[in-house]
């Protein structure tokens, strides 16, 4: 496939490509390179009626009048978690055995030569080449990461769950390097970094940020609803009695609740807590929606404020900013068929 850039006057030439799918006409073009490849992309409009599409402030409108039966049968929470990236109800996502194993070659490598870059003298060739290949290793891995929340999110979306709710993680922060401690002496003391990065390490090598971001743009276009809750106790609750201390989560993979006895695998039983909590939010006609789309009970808005009854107010993210909504019985009976 070749591309023309350039206009009569200017012409730079035909550039050749090979296309994953079918396009129109492109509206903006962007030529990057990357590690040595060049890659093309561009933005065309497609022929799709936007003006059904309903935010998620509209969708949680009108689940605030279905039956919990309703809620119970098409809500799903996904636990994120390190062991497993990522587990949903009963269902849980692991990456396959071939990526695992790019993985781990890709990490081979790149002890190899990182061990190499160590050794070399700044500013020569032979050391711009390692850290090239360097990050191409990193982008190989990159690749695979987002393969992966690719397939994830459209498995997600693509099952019979019509609302789909994440706890709100605050990634950056929870792999943030531990502060350095000191004695009264100045001396400094053990602040267990070495563990913290090895736990950085696996929290950003599922892509946490990147699952949530793209389950959320593909419930938007499949006219479903897309929620996240807070994450608190989430991991030490039990979903059965509702009973949260820190000594119920035994190990990383076990659960068993010091009250009723309930035993079950963490990540699972944080998936129900998480659909559990999301349900009675829903419920609540006193929930509201923030605009990062974060499920808030009234009580929690802040102390002494007060909340003015009324609609819910509408959150539009920058996906939907340029969908243009129907008003009235239209786009009332519009989103009643898209989650019905």
């Amino acid at each position: 496939m070749r591309l023309f850039i350039g206009t009569k006057t200017n012409n730079i030439g035909y550039l050749s490509f090979k296309t994953h799918r079918e396009f129109e006409i492109p509206n903006s073009l962007y030529v990057r390179k990357e590690r040595g490849q060049y890659y093309v992309s561009f933005c065309y409009e497609k022929g799709v009626n936007e003006t059904s599409l309903s935010s998620n402030a509209e969708h949680l409108a009108f689940l605030q009048g279905a039956p919990r039966e309703f809620l119970e049968q098409y809500t799903i929470g996904i636990d994120r978690g390190v062991a497993i990236p990522a587990q949903a109800g009963e269902q849980s996502f692991d990456f396959s055995a071939n990526q695992k194993h790019h993985l781990s070659k890709a990490d081979r490598y790149l002890q190899r030569l990182q061990r190499k870059l160590a050794r070399q003298q700044k500013g020569s060739n032979r050391r711009t080449k390692t850290k090239r290949r360097i990050s191409g290793y990193h982008g190989k891995k990159g690749n695979v990461r987002r393969d992966f929340n690719h397939q994830t999110s459209r498995a997600l979306v693509n099952s019979h769950a019509k609302v789909f709710v994440f706890e709100a993680l605050r990634t950056a922060q929870m792999t943030r390097r531990p502060n350095a401690k000191q004695d009264e002496a100045g001396h400094f003391l053990p602040n267990k970094a070495k563990q913290k990065a090895g736990l950085n390490k696996a929290i950003l090598h599922s892509g946490w940020h990147m699952l949530e971001s793209f389950t959320k743009y593909k419930a938007y276009q499949a006219g479903k609803a897309f929620f996240k809750i807070s994450a608190s106790y989430t991991s030490q609750e039990c979903a059965v009695c509702g009973y949260i201390h820190p000594a119920n989560r035994i190990s990383q993979s076990l659960f068993v609740c010091g009250k009723c006895g309930n035993t079950d695998n963490a990540d699972h039983n944080a998936s129900l807590v998480i659909k559990k909590r999301a349900i009675t939010l829903i419920l609540d006609s006193g929930t509201e929606l923030s605009a990062a789309d974060v499920l808030t009970a009234a009580a929690d808005i802040g102390r002494g404020g007060k909340r003015k009854a009324g609609r819910v107010k509408s959150s539009v993210s920058s996906s939907q900013r340029s969908v243009k909504k129907e008003k009235g019985a239209t786009a009332g009976c519009a989103l009643g068929s898209s989650l019905l």
